[in-house]
This record gives C-alpha cells, structure tokens and sequence, in this order.
C-alpha cells in the first residue's frame, strides 16, 4: 500500500460513488464521471453502497432515490448513521420526496430532478465538492 504525502492527498481525484439499480443509468453516469477525471465507483443498491464506503474514500454520494430495499434517503441516513458524512445528491422524478423531509434530513442533500442531462450533473457535482476539487471540462 501506498502512502500518500499532503500535497499527493490534495492532488488527488475527488472519489464519488453512484448508486442506482438501474444499470444503464448507473454506468451512463460512472462513464460521464470518468472522463472528468473523478474516482468513480458504483453500486447497484444500498446495502452494496455501504460496503463502498467502508472500504474506499469517497467525497460524494450520488443516489437515486427509488431503488429496492432502501431507497436513496434511507441509503443517505444509514451512512450519516455509520459516520459517513459526505453530502449526497438525491436523483428523483419525484419532487414531494425531497419537499417532505425535514430540514434536519434534508441536511448536505441536494436534489437532481430527473431526467437530466450531462451538463446538469456535471454542474451539480462539481458544486457540491466545492472549491478546486471539480475537474476542469
């Protein structure tokens, strides 16, 4: 294993992980996400998607929100549970699910209304890492 220095950890990629269990669109947007020069990995539901974030460094989670078993904002609050406190984007068609959680929920998440386009997400995610961790397009 290698160590890292201070400078090669802040050089280094921003980490995002995509959840979706619709594999199409999951490596539609891990495809995107590569070519920008993110670490991108990806999980097919949630339970996986917390075995990612056990084991790797991840700077944003990008979820949709219906999936089987948990669905996204239940995927956001067992991370927040297990300590994982990186802030989500929440993909959904469906605008109540967002209007409805309380702001304590709502909490490092921000909502991408499905459908969208590469621009939007792009845009989203490079907000949401903040300053000088989004690559350049």
């Amino acid at each position: 294993m290698l160590a890292m220095s201070a400078s090669d950890e802040s050089a280094r990629s921003p980490g995002v992980l995509i959840v979706d269990d619709d594999a199409g669109i999951r490596e539609n947007i891990a495809d995107l996400l590569s070519t920008e020069d993110y670490r991108v990995y990806s999980a097919a539901d949630a339970d996986e998607a917390l075995h990612v974030l056990e084991a790797e460094d991840i700077d944003l989670l990008v979820t949709d929100f219906q999936m089987p078993g948990r669905n996204g904002v239940e995927l956001i609050e067992a991370a927040r549970k297990a300590n994982h406190l990186v802030p989500a984007i929440l993909m959904t068609a469906y605008l109540y699910v967002y209007e409805q959680l309380d702001a304590d929920r709502r909490k490092d998440i921000t909502l991408l209304r499905k459908p969208f386009d590469a621009d939007e997400i792009l845009r989203e995610i490079a907000a949401r890492l903040g300053d000088g961790n989004a690559p350049k397009r």
